[in-house]
């Protein structure tokens, strides 16, 4: 299963399959939750956003599941650096993150989203992974 690249870069420092297991655990919690569509999904995960406001508030549940954001939409650093996997650069990826911590938009579906959006466009620029 194809999920979101911030969560799967920061969503723990447990071996693959358990970060694995956990990232398809909240991807169903939260598709159940939101009503989005899978293939959204699928096509953000491939570049491809689509600004609907299910798949906005999918990134908002995925990041509040993850311990990523809180409920005002504020990223939590001190977890997302903590989580970020050892096969990601982790210099390349602080860098991300702080370029894109602080977006702010008019709720916190709209938030999450621009942060994983800003997230994700800048981790394929960077080539994040160290291989």
């Amino acid at each position: 299963v194809v999920v979101l690249l911030f969560a799967s870069s920061v969503l723990c420092q447990d071996s693959a399959e358990d970060r694995q297991e956990r990232i398809r655990k909240y991807r169903e919690e939260c598709v159940e939750e939101t009503k989005v569509d899978p293939t959204l999904i699928d096509k953000a995960d491939a570049g491809d956003f689509s600004d609907t406001k299910e798949l906005k508030c999918f990134a908002k549940c995925f990041y509040m599941k993850a311990g990523f954001i809180n409920e005002q939409g504020e990223l939590l650093m001190d977890v997302v650096k903590e989580k970020i996997p050892p096969e990601h650069d982790r210099e390349k990826a602080l860098a991300i993150i702080e370029l894109c911590k602080n977006l702010k938009e008019s709720d916190t579906c709209e938030t999450a989203y621009a942060i994983h959006k800003c997230y994700f466009q800048n981790a394929h620029a960077a080539n994040l992974h160290k291989n």
